[in-house]
């Protein structure tokens, strides 16, 4: 063998070797068991029960007129949060609806004239709640069996808990609701009923 390639041979077995070290250094140096300190701390283990529930108003108020008539005007709407006696719509009977519509042929003084004569009826809130149907719109008619306005004094969700959790479940704990058409917004809630039912 000739000198110069005994020499590059020499040279190349030596880079070889130098690289597989490197590599195996490396390897050993990763896979290393490294510790840290950490401090103890005192907490609390949360436990979290999900189930799954419909939303449905705990008492739902279905408001229906005395007499059939026309809606003359609607002062709220839906979602709305309103307080016990409030007034929630102005409506006219058949028979002022009736005198209102021949009034307005003689001119607008006429009309004025009738209205404060015979004036319209309040519709007003039994209860505080929540408004959670409006039915009706400004200058329509209505029969007195239609609900007009339906209302809410809260919603609840009646949910079914899997017997294997219904134990870590207990009156006037703070619950967490998610609901589908707002999967961002946490409402926070309380566990008001436990059904003594299997389910």
């Amino acid at each position: 063998m000739k000198p110069m390639t005994k020499k590059i041979l020499i040279a190349l077995v030596v880079v070889v070797a130098a690289f597989g070290g490197y590599k195996y250094w490396k390897k050993s140096k990763k896979d290393g068991v490294t510790f840290r300190e950490v401090t103890l701390e005192k907490g609390d283990i949360a436990i979290n029960v999900t189930a799954t529930g419909t939303v449905q108003p705990q008492n739902r108020l279905e408001i229906k007129p005395p007499i059939s008539g026309r809606i003359e005007t609607v002062l709220v709407k839906e979602g709305e949060i309103v307080r016990k006696g409030q007034i929630l719509a102005w409506m006219s009977s058949t028979e002022r609806a009736a005198l209102l519509d021949s009034a307005r042929s003689q001119g607008a003084a006429e009309v004025k004239r009738w209205e404060e004569l015979y004036r319209a009826t309040p519709v007003i809130a039994p209860i505080a709640g929540t408004i959670i149907q409006r039915a009706v719109e400004s200058g329509q008619s209505f029969t007195n069996t239609e609900a007009i306005i339906v209302m809410s004094d809260r919603l609840t969700i009646q949910a079914q808990v899997d017997e294997t959790d219904i134990a870590q479940v207990k009156l006037h704990q703070e619950a967490n609701i998610i609901l589908d058409a707002y999967s961002q917004n946490n409402i926070p809630g309380k566990v008001v009923q436990i059904a003594y039912d299997a389910k």
